[in-house]
């Protein structure tokens, strides 16, 4: 295929997604992909740009890079798109999505095959499964090429040698995935034990990883998402499909797109709830419906859909009738700004499903029915949904001038004038 350097931003990102589509990537992967496209877009146009340039390349690397210096994104989030980027870089170069990179990219740890060899015996040593391994033989090879570095084999690698790794090399090359390296080396160790090393005497399989700071992503307020449904124009075709959305984000928990996906027939009217299967779990949902929500969907059904033979439930409001695709944020943000609501880093269309639960923790709602209401594997995955309730952690910093205390060291009774 010949370059597509000269084609417009917006026609070489439809270009993209379609290529996706083509290999047979996951809808969530996609949905993913289109948000990229999308702030790559976002960025072009600030910065006056309408083709891809290996000039606006170098200009969202620094801006990527001042992003994450500022807090503003994540290491992780600024890799995934620093993977895009390589990718569309690659599709305007040749014409087509290059998905290889990643595995024909040089070897930046080269070890010798002696190292291979101990490497595929720690693997025999300890059954795991194919994609941990793929995970595990990068930090592996990392680990004997740092000791190669300082003239150490297998047989002579020490404590010293070990902690030095662990503390000022993989910090600096591995930070996204300290996780794996850590156990990695406990592997290596291990492994290098059994086979007569003397010179490593502590058991690394008891150091596990400080945990991170948890970032407290706000969600919208009930206040704030009132105000939202309520700048909608329910009177217009598009007001009444916006409505209807936002209250089903909000009303269910929904991803967004599952909402995108969603099918007529995955709707039970007579029972009030909706029942599909969830495309980033591929784990079945059942989430309940209230009357002014099912209500919603059924004026934009009923008086406001156009005619298509899509299954999907929401589709364009132009021609031709598909089903809604990109990002639902975009929509989201019009009635944030029109009601002056300021936009936050990470808070977006998804921050609708946090408040879900974050309502449903604050009303009492024991966290193990909301974690099955969200359609979460484990307790652990809503950690990061649950935001500071203001009027819990008020009633924590309370008085108890009117609780009676009859027993114990600060009641009257107990208290003794010894001075």
């Amino acid at each position: 295929m010949s370059s597509c350097l000269n084609m417009h931003l917006d026609k070489l990102c439809d270009l993209f997604i379609c290529q996706l589509k083509t290999r047979g990537n996951k809808e969530v992967s996609i949905e993913n992909y289109r948000c990229c496209c999308k702030l790559f877009q976002d960025f072009a146009k600030s910065v006056e740009e309408q083709t891809f340039t290996p000039s606006l390349e170098q200009k969202y690397k620094a801006y990527l890079e001042q992003r994450l210096n500022s807090k503003e994104i994540c290491y992780e989030y600024r890799r995934f798109l620093l993977r895009f980027l390589r990718m569309l870089s690659s599709l305007a170069k040749s014409g087509k999505i290059d998905f290889s990179f990643a595995k024909n990219r040089p070897d930046k740890y080269p070890v010798s095959p002696e190292i291979g060899e101990i490497i595929e015996n720690i693997f025999v040593l300890n059954p795991l499964s194919e994609k941990i391994k793929r995970d595990l033989i990068a930090p592996m090879k990392h680990f004997f090429w740092y000791a190669n570095e300082r003239s150490l084999d297998p047989s002579s690698v020490d404590d010293t040698c070990v902690m030095k790794f662990l503390i000022e090399e993989a910090p600096k090359t591995n930070q996204g995935s300290l996780g794996r390296t850590l156990r990695a080396v406990k592997l290596i160790t291990n492994y290098l034990k059994s086979k007569g090393n003397t010179k490593i005497k502590r058991d690394y399989n008891h150091i596990k990883l400080k945990e991170g700071k948890r970032r407290m992503i706000q969600s919208f307020s009930e206040k704030e998402i009132k105000e939202i449904a309520n700048a909608v124009n329910t009177e217009t075709s598009i007001g009444k499909r916006d409505y209807a959305i936002i209250l089903l984000a909000f009303c269910t928990g929904l991803r967004g797109i599952d909402i995108v996906n969603l099918k007529f027939s995955n709707i039970n009217w007579h029972d009030h709830n909706i029942s599909l299967i969830q495309s980033k779990t591929n784990k079945q949902i059942i989430a309940e419906l209230n009357g002014i929500t099912m209500n919603a969907i059924a004026d934009y059904i009923l008086h406001a859909r156009p005619k298509s033979d899509v299954q999907e439930i929401f589709v364009r409001s132009k021609a031709p009738y598909r089903k809604l695709s990109g990002s639902l944020y975009i929509l989201l943000r019009k009635y944030c700004d029109k009601v002056g609501i300021t936009h936050m880093p990470f808070r977006g269309f998804h921050s609708l499903r946090r408040a879900f639960e974050t309502v449903m923790l604050s009303n009492g709602v024991d966290i193990e029915i909301a974690s099955q209401m969200m359609g979460h594997k484990s307790i652990e995955e809503d950690k990061p949904y649950i935001t500071h309730n203001k009027s819990q952690i008020a009633f924590v910093a309370m008085d108890f001038t009117d609780v009676p205390l009859t027993s114990g060291f600060y009641s009257k009774q107990e208290v003794k004038n010894d001075f």
